[in-house]
């Protein structure tokens, strides 16, 4: 059935070799373990924890989240 957000197995992720892996900390809160489990599949991948209000709130937070990606530079 349908899920309310999408899903990948760290199998699935490893397979796409993606160059930067974004765990935000909402809905889910990743923390710095889960960089760990996350590096051990991808360890050629730069992984960064982000603020989930980036991501997943609409409205005046979105303000911040621009001027903080501004550096996007500061991830790759």
């Amino acid at each position: 059935g349908k899920t309310r957000y999408p899903a990948i197995s760290l199998r699935g992720l490893k397979e796409l070799k993606p160059e930067l892996i974004l765990l935000s900390s909402e809905p889910f809160p990743f923390k710095e373990q889960h960089i760990v489990e996350v590096k051990e599949a991808c360890p050629s991948s730069n992984i960064q924890l982000v603020d989930g209000e980036w991501f997943s709130w609409y409205g005046s937070r979105m303000i911040y989240a621009f001027r903080k990606l501004k550096n996007w530079r500061t991830f790759i």
